[in-house]
């Protein structure tokens, strides 16, 4: 029998594990969901050397990791939902759907992701860029809720930012390595589309980071859990709205033109291909 992870270390390299996994599920399938699950892989992996290292040195390590493993949790429980639902549909088909076609045991952020990235000429980078802030902005202030306790967990305040120190310092490579691997020489056209990828920044992350951790105190606060819970549920739907469908007309027609111009033209890595 295998023995369970005891090290912090160990246990964010089995969650990174778990995400390759998916990459490679997602890959073999031609699953949009791919890029973005290579994006966290390897993040997570980034992280797992942070603690192996201690570079930086964490204070709770512990916390460190079951914050890690929190995380990830909501995001396999979303995605198996979701492969729960595709099973159920003709063939499995994937076809283009809306938000309301996926049940409510989807948390509604990832719904809005799913369909936003089953419409026709949708791009890698808007699918990384949705995902991402379905799980920063609603996923980890939830994470963050469900591990506080009215007396101490405020205290990892400065474990969380040295975790978004380690996350934003090799955001950059990640995303040379992700266009590398789905992309190729289209990263300007991806970032037309998407008009702004600040999120997958060292500076993005650290402030979607800080939000989060600003609306988990938000859902502790029983005056404010209501207004809350509608706001975060709410981002990611309002940040898809604005990219594809922008307030400004002419730049509405103009991207409207140029995606039935430009083919989506998503690479898919050889079966082969390493993931670091």
């Amino acid at each position: 029998m295998t023995a369970e992870p005891t090290l912090p270390a160990e246990k964010v390299t089995l969650v990174a594990g778990l995400l390759a996994d998916r990459v490679r599920q997602y890959d073999t399938t031609h699953d949009r969901r791919a890029a973005f699950a290579y994006t966290y892989y390897r993040l997570t992996t980034t992280l797992a050397t942070a603690l192996d290292t201690v570079n930086p040195a964490f204070n709770d390590p512990p916390w460190v990791a079951e914050l890690c493993e929190t995380l990830a949790s909501a995001y396999f429980t979303a995605m198996d939902s979701i492969d729960e639902w595709l099973a159920g549909r003709p063939g499995g088909s994937a076809d283009e759907v809306q938000p309301s076609d996926l049940p409510d045991s989807i948390p509604q952020p990832w719904r809005d992701v799913f369909a936003a990235s089953s419409v026709r000429r949708s791009y890698t980078l808007e699918d990384v860029l949705f995902s991402m802030m379905a799980h920063m902005s609603y996923d980890l202030p939830e994470a963050l809720r469900r591990m506080a306790t009215s007396m101490d967990d405020r205290s990892h305040i400065a474990d969380f930012h040295r975790m978004n120190d380690v996350l934003g310092s090799c955001i950059d490579r990640v995303q040379d390595d992700l266009s590398s691997r789905y992309i190729h020489g289209l990263r300007s056209l991806d970032r037309l589309f998407t008009r702004s990828d600040e999120l997958l920044t060292n500076y993005g992350i650290r402030v979607a980071r800080g939000l989060a951790w600003y609306n988990c105190d938000r859902l502790l606060d029983p005056d404010a859990t209501k207004e809350a819970s509608r706001s975060i549920g709410r981002s990611t739907g309002a940040l898809i709205s604005e990219i594809r469908s922008p307030g400004d007309w002419k730049l509405r027609a103009g991207l409207w033109i140029l995606r039935r111009l430009i083919p989506e033209r998503r690479h898919w890595p050889e079966a082969t291909t390493p993931l670091a």
